[in-house]
């Protein structure tokens, strides 16, 4: 009777922890995209776009992506307040693209965090107070850390931080980047795994 008992018991726990382990062991490779929200931080002025990324991943810890941004808003601020020289300045990122090398360490079935290092170029509208409009362009490294977690199988959210070394900059009025040529961008999106 006990050895009876000891096989249903053991037939039970197996027939409960096979899909776990399944789900454990689910192969991370294959291709995701991603879309959201990023707001890119410029000396304090915040401009807004809309992000798509897609990428590969291979061996679980190991990708590559490509990500587009198109600009849904952008931010004002004040140079020279007070002074005879004061200039109110409107920048807003047009568009911007990306290409990286990605390290995945899983925390788990779902859940991941990220380091990527690439190379990217952006697009901005300036409009200087009392100058005429003009476009600013830049291109240099750009490197991040994040996180994803999957709510299921291939549906999930992912946050990160991108640091843009705007190394390669064309701004003919000087008002874009006038004292460091660097930017952070915040981005939180759905994620998807084909």
């Amino acid at each position: 009777m006990k050895l009876i008992l000891a096989a249903a018991m053991t037939t039970a726990v197996l027939g409960v922890a096979a899909p776990v382990l399944a789900q454990e062991s689910q192969s991370k490779d294959g291709v995701y995209a991603n879309l959201g929200w990023s707001g890119t931080d410029t000396q304090g002025n915040m401009t807004q776009s809309v992000t798509g990324r897609v990428g590969g991943r291979w061996h679980q810890y190991f990708g590559v992506e490509g990500e587009v941004s198109g600009g849904i808003g952008g931010d004002s601020r004040t140079f020279g307040v007070g002074t005879p020289a004061q200039t109110s300045l409107y920048t807003k990122q047009t568009l911007a693209g990306a290409a990286y090398a990605v390290g995945f360490i899983p925390l788990g079935p779902r859940f991941d965090i990220l380091g990527r290092v690439g190379y990217g170029a952006s697009k901005y509208d300036v409009r200087p107070g009392a100058v005429p409009s003009y476009n600013a362009n830049e291109n240099g490294i750009r490197y991040g850390v994040g996180a994803q977690y999957f709510l299921d199988g291939g549906n999930g959210l992912r946050v990160d931080y991108t640091r843009q070394h705007m190394g390669n900059l064309s701004d003919a009025g000087g008002y874009l980047v006038p004292g460091s040529r660097d930017a952070g961008v915040w981005a939180v999106s759905l994620a998807h795994k084909f």
